[in-house]
């Protein structure tokens, strides 16, 4: 059974939360083995589909050298443009090939973990008191039971692949003894043919290792996430305070908003409402050329508390309550009133604006 630092028994599966800042210090279940074994097999597929291309290309260089060879004339001079010319042949061959098996590569490590930036990794994750203590890292190199699991792991890569390695090239002995009394053309077909079932046998080996290191590395993942059940009361309290605090940073944002809101009721034309429980504040601004617009809106409490400033800032009140409804239910605060709505509120805006023109 897993156990923490103070011997408690790890017997809860991790958190969501444990998992998620774990992957954002870039600590996930991966082998590195599966990487490996990726770039190995399809690498070596990417170089033998390209082998007629890149075969051409030497071939042709080649020929042109030899052709070339009597005209040629070394100096202090050219020297570095020859260097020039021959660097960019080199890449020209070199790159496309390395470009794919670093794709390979890149691709094998998504697959394995997702893709996703660890963003904690090179800031919470720096710890500068095992940067400079030497010992520390020595000691966990040679004495934890990781390193020695690791050995072992890499001593049986070894055997495994080197018996592989020993079995292909001591089956090729007598075809290499033929080969002394052959052309010497035919070596090179021959070391390219050994090359590939190399490549391939040990690769095949490989893929089996990788997907049991693959495995294993994902138990051994998820052992090591595994939490007490002291951790798992204490993330819950963690969790209960950090959801408290947001739904009170949201309750002051409510508040604020509805300051603000209560204070542009003093900026409306009428406020509509349903005698008890509901009031919509409009603003008409004919010069716009839009439609009227709720100021502000609310129920209960809130609906007398603009009933109120309504009073007190002389906007004219007008009790309609399928209206008030609709308009409650319809439109947001800051937002024109619905085409449906016009002819309703049309005739509220005409009845006030003809009181306040007795009323002047």
């Amino acid at each position: 059974m897993a156990e923490n630092a103070d011997g408690q028994e790890k017997t809860e599966a991790a958190s969501g939360k444990k998992l998620d800042d774990a992957r954002n210090k870039g600590s996930v279940a991966k082998s590195q083995d599966a990487t490996s074994a990726a770039v190995l097999l399809f690498g070596a597929m990417v170089i033998y589909r390209m082998a007629p291309s890149i075969n051409d290309q030497l071939t042709g260089f080649m020929k042109q050298m030899l052709r070339n060879a009597t005209l040629i004339y070394i100096t202090d001079q050219n020297v570095s443009m020859y260097y020039q010319q021959l660097i960019l042949f080199i890449s020209a061959i070199l790159v496309p090939v390395l470009v794919m098996i670093m794709l390979i590569g890149v691709v094998a490590e998504i697959s394995q973990v997702g893709f996703k930036f660890a963003t904690k990794k090179f800031t919470e994750g720096l710890n500068f008191s095992k940067i400079f203590n030497p010992l520390g890292g020595i000691k966990k190199l040679f004495f934890s039971t990781q390193s020695w699991f690791e050995l072992g792991k890499g001593i049986v890569k070894i055997l495994i692949l080197g018996s592989i390695a020993y079995q292909v090239l001591d089956s090729k002995t007598d075809r290499v003894l033929e080969l002394m009394a052959r052309p010497i053309q035919e070596m090179g077909g021959f070391i390219w043919e050994t090359a590939f079932e190399l490549v391939f046998k040990m690769g095949g080996a490989f893929v089996a290792i990788a997907a049991a290191d693959y495995f294993y590395q994902k138990f051994k993942f998820k052992t090591d996430m595994k939490m007490t059940k002291q951790e798992v009361k204490e993330e819950g309290k963690q969790m209960e305070g950090d959801q408290q605090t947001k739904q009170r940073i949201k309750q002051i944002g409510r508040q604020r908003i509805r300051k603000i809101m209560l204070q542009r009721v003093k900026q409306a034309d009428v406020v509509i409402v349903n005698p008890t429980h509901y009031a919509v504040a409009l603003q008409y601004k004919p010069m716009s050329g839009g439609a009227p617009i709720v100021v502000a809106k609310g129920v209960e409490f809130l609906a007398l508390k603009i009933r109120e400033i309504a009073k007190e800032a002389n906007v004219p009140i007008v009790e309609e309550p399928p209206l008030a409804r609709a308009l409650y239910a319809s439109v947001e605060i800051d937002q024109e009133i619905p085409e449906v709505l016009f002819q309703a509120v049309a005739q509220v805006l005409a009845f006030v604006f003809k009181m306040k023109k007795k009323a002047a």
